[in-house]
């Protein structure tokens, strides 16, 4: 059974850089941190409420996190289901013929886990984990910023995302519209929502993507002022189309990540 996201990937070129942000303007506390050399990785896990994220930094040129920056740029490089049994998960994927990269779950820096095939959801690459003792949520963190909202997979067909996410792993779409030739659709296993957005038709197969990040946040118009007295490129706080108040911080001060912080205080969910 898939629990809810457990963490979001970030492949990342400079640690520390990441870490300046994740860990220090936005208060998010690191919960671990190692080398990890068949990966070629150095890498660490902040807490965003129950979920996490991921920083991967290459030190390998053969590491596939290096790849991906080569090709990609630094940026989201995955979305990891938090499974509560993850050899039933990928037993079911093998029987469904769902591409995997891993056939088998193997022993990673935060679980047992297994990675889907790039192909399986049309470039967007998703993990299924399930998580060592230690990395199984965490109490909100001490600064603004609440959980992780929302994650955005931008696809080339949405109503195939939605399909694979209920037949392989029984996450159904609970809200879909349309809009300037665009489809969307909204997953929640959990606590995070997964958007899943595309065109209406004529998408390029192979071109999926994690395409964006979305905390919710306490106290917006306070977070905005502080980044911006350090330097984040962040734009300003406005109403946004789910409610409550909407702020990016550009993706080029952020490792690459379209960043987002949503403030729901006034609204009742």
């Amino acid at each position: 059974m898939i629990l809810d996201v457990h963490h979001v990937g970030i492949a990342v070129r400079s640690m520390e850089t990441a870490l300046a942000l994740f860990r220090d303007a936005l208060r998010l506390p690191v919960v671990k941190r190692e080398l990890v050399p068949t990966r070629g990785v150095r890498a660490a896990m902040i807490a965003a409420g129950h979920s996490y994220l991921e920083l991967l930094e290459p030190f390998d040129d053969r590491s596939p996190f290096a790849r991906h920056i080569a090709d990609q740029g630094e940026g989201l490089h995955h979305v990891a289901l938090w499974s509560d049994d993850v050899d039933a998960d990928v037993s079911r994927l093998r029987d469904n013929a769902v591409p995997l990269e891993d056939e088998r779950p193997r022993p990673g820096f935060t679980g047992r886990l297994s990675y889907l095939a790039p192909t399986a959801f049309d470039g967007a690459i998703l993990e299924v984990v399930q998580p060592e003792r230690g990395l199984e949520g965490q109490d909100p963190p001490p600064g603004h910023i609440t959980r992780i909202d929302h994650v955005v997979l931008r696809v080339p067909s949405v109503p195939r995302v939605s399909q694979a996410a209920d037949g392989w792993f029984g996450v159904a779409t609970k809200r879909t519209f349309e809009r300037g030739g665009m489809q969307f659709a909204f997953m929640r296993p959990g606590d995070v929502v997964i958007e899943v957005i595309g065109p209406i038709e004529g998408g390029e197969p192979g071109s999926g993507r994690i395409a964006g990040l979305a905390f919710e946040v306490g106290g917006i118009d306070e977070l905005a002022v502080s980044l911006k007295e350090q330097g984040y490129p962040v734009g300003e706080p406005h109403p946004a189309l789910q409610g409550g108040r909407i702020v990016s911080v550009h993706h080029t001060g952020a490792c690459g990540v379209p960043l987002a912080l949503i403030d729901f205080t006034d609204n009742v969910r």
